[in-house]
């Protein structure tokens, strides 16, 4: 199997394998006694099957016990296999949607493999497979399917109790891994799905006579789509992710992670936007956090990434009123990489100005092809520049040589709400980039991004980053800074603060072959390239200046601590530790995640 990696989509990039390592592979008792390990299956201090029977007993629903990756039903030879089973889940191996509800499946499903040292073992299935073998890969052999804050509770104890490692899956929309782990016990939060609004809400703790405000609470289950849905219904809006097919969850890591968004140039990011959260803490109490009440944690939660400083139960944030939206779709394709290089230096003369006036909005760019689909508040827009500008860009690219112009349209929308289901919903409204055409497919993930700030994205510099861009086999440029993202105050979340700063998040999506005869070496090859090619933006602007939005990382960020947080790290570490003394909630690349290894199984022995 071959698979050329050059589709590329604004979120998602095919890799071509479906794989997964037996846990087998990191087996027990080839860890050194000496070392500090989380327990294992077939570790001696592993549960018994009586006590995963009492801690099942406990929840308010069976726990999910010898879960299995999703393909091991299409397996000939193995006792599991079930025709009728594995043609409805081969006919929906690439929905999203169905994968989001499912506690055994990523939506990226490189990170349902283990890659052991050389070696990529898998549960790839594309129909009723005649041989081989469905490796349980990083797929947690036992899951609880959360429909309360107790089912947490109980979790957190158990796997405390045991030494386990626990992770947390909501939606499976997660770029790093972290939602998926060998041998781990899983809490699932997909089905927390509470929304109520109010225009009265006061957080628990706020001193009398505090003036209540317009509000959301939600539970971390709840997607964006449906989020956006209803917010739209209430006649009220907030900013949130992009979210085709209602992936990206509303109330957990999109905001623990900082949260950009379309709207984010109205209404600042997903974290300057949380009023208050409910979450359960590594010690297992149930707990209400905000400004009023554990104050150095709220700062924590909103930025330091998901779910390092505890489950997110639900959370409430602010709404915002519902105005119209003018859209700006444009697609322009060049001939040849001269022509290309003009173009991004074009766009890159009016990307700081646009932003001022106004326009905020994504750019997917790829195979010579520039993508805009750009957004701004009131129809017309209520800055007076913003149509003028946009239509002088227009004008001077459509006289471009080497350049066609494929595409150029505005569209009014009643609502952002209404954007939102054109756009990411929708199958068939033809503007510009479709999201929901694009993004299926086999859903693999190797990205890398960069936070660019304004000096870097200014008109002067116009030239030197459009050879730049062309050289990059393709990303996705969003326009979220400016407004509120600017003027908020950094000292109150602990995003790093050159969020503060920017006009542009940056993702690069490489490029490469991933071969079934030595699929180890391609991917580590194609992670590296998109490590590699991030470097030129490291450079000019490293952090505290620049940095990189967690949710978003790169695999192979060696400088993480100050990419994703900048100078809050030393705070962020210091809540980390009082809070989790135990180390449960370890992610990889989250915070005081130095000592261990990168399946969170042991430490490492320099750390010993």
């Amino acid at each position: 199997m071959l698979l050329r990696l050059t589709r590329l989509c604004v979120l998602v990039l095919t890799l071509g394998i479906i794989s997964s390592v037996d846990a087998q592979n990191s087996a027990p008792d080839a860890r050194p006694s000496s070392r500090t390990c989380k327990c294992m299956p077939g570790d001696a201090c592993y549960p018994t099957s009586q006590q995963w029977d009492q801690f099942s007993s406990r929840l308010s629903r069976p726990l999910v016990r010898d879960q299995r990756p999703l393909g091991a039903v299409c397996f000939r030879d193995s006792g599991e296999f079930n025709y009728r089973a594995c043609s409805y889940r081969t006919r929906r191996i690439n929905d999203p949607i169905y994968r989001a509800g499912l506690s055994n499946a990523a939506q990226f499903t490189t990170f349902e493999a283990l890659v052991n040292g050389t070696t990529v073992q898998q549960c790839d299935f594309s129909g009723p497979m005649a041989n081989g073998t469905c490796f349980q890969g990083r797929v947690p052999p036992n899951a609880v399917n959360v429909t309360n804050a107790a089912d947490v509770q109980e979790a957190v104890r158990f796997a405390s109790r045991h030494n386990l490692r626990l992770i947390v899956r909501n939606s499976g929309h997660e770029l790093m891994g972290r939602s998926m782990g060998v041998g781990a016990l899983e809490v699932f939060t997909h089905n927390l799905q509470k929304i109520e609004f109010t225009d009265h809400f006061v957080p628990e703790g706020a001193p009398p006579q505090t003036q209540g405000e317009y509000a959301v609470t939600m539970g971390s289950g709840v997607s964006w789509n449906t989020a956006y849905a209803q917010a739209d219904i209430h006649n009220r809006s907030l900013p949130g992710g992009l979210s085709p097919y209602g992936t990206v969850g509303a109330a957990g890591g999109w905001v623990l992670g900082g949260g950009h968004s379309a709207l984010s140039r109205y209404y600042g990011l997903g974290v300057d936007n949380v009023l208050q959260m409910k979450v359960v803490l590594p010690n297992a109490t149930y707990a209400t956090v905000n400004k009023y009440r554990d104050p150095d944690l709220f700062w924590a939660l909103r930025g330091g990434g998901g779910p390092s400083f505890g489950i997110v139960i639900e959370m409430t944030v602010r709404t915002h009123p519902n105005p119209p939206y003018t859209a700006m779709f444009w697609v322009g394709q060049a001939q040849d990489n001269a022509s290309y290089t003009n173009l991004f230096e074009l766009w890159n003369r009016y990307n700081n100005p646009l932003n001022e006036a106004g326009w905020s909005g994504v750019m997917p760019f790829f195979n010579r092809t520039i993508f805009l689909t750009m957004l701004a508040q009131g129809n017309p827009p209520y800055d007076p520049q913003a149509m003028p500008l946009m239509q002088s860009f227009h004008q001077a690219a459509r006289y471009m040589p080497g350049v066609t112009v494929l595409t150029e349209q505005f569209v009014p929308y009643r609502s952002f709400g209404d954007f939102n289901y054109d756009n990411l919903v929708n199958t068939t409204v033809p503007h510009g980039f479709n999201f929901t055409a694009s993004l299926p497919g086999p859903p693999h993930s190797v990205t890398s991004s960069w936070l660019l700030p304004w000096n870097i994205t200014a008109p002067e510099n116009a030239r030197p980053l459009a050879k730049i861009y062309t050289n990059l086999p393709g990303g996705t440029h969003y326009m979220v800074g400016g407004g509120p993202v600017s003027t908020n105050d950094p000292s109150e979340v602990s995003i790093t603060p050159a969020w503060r700063n920017i006009t542009t998040s940056l993702i690069i999506l490489p490029t490469g072959i991933l071969g079934i005869d030595d699929p180890t070496s391609s991917l580590e090859a194609i992670r590296r390239s998109s490590y590699e090619q991030t470097q030129v933006f490291r450079e000019l602007a490293p952090p505290p200046f620049g940095g990189q939005y967690l949710n978003e990382g790169d695999y192979y960020e060696e400088n993480w601590q100050a990419a994703y947080w900048g100078p809050n790290y030393p705070r962020l570490l210091a809540v980390k530790r009082r809070i989790d003394p135990k180390d449960l909630l370890i992610v990889r690349k989250g915070v005081n995640s130095e000592d261990w290894d990168e399946e969170i199984i042991c430490k490492t022995p320099s750390s010993q």
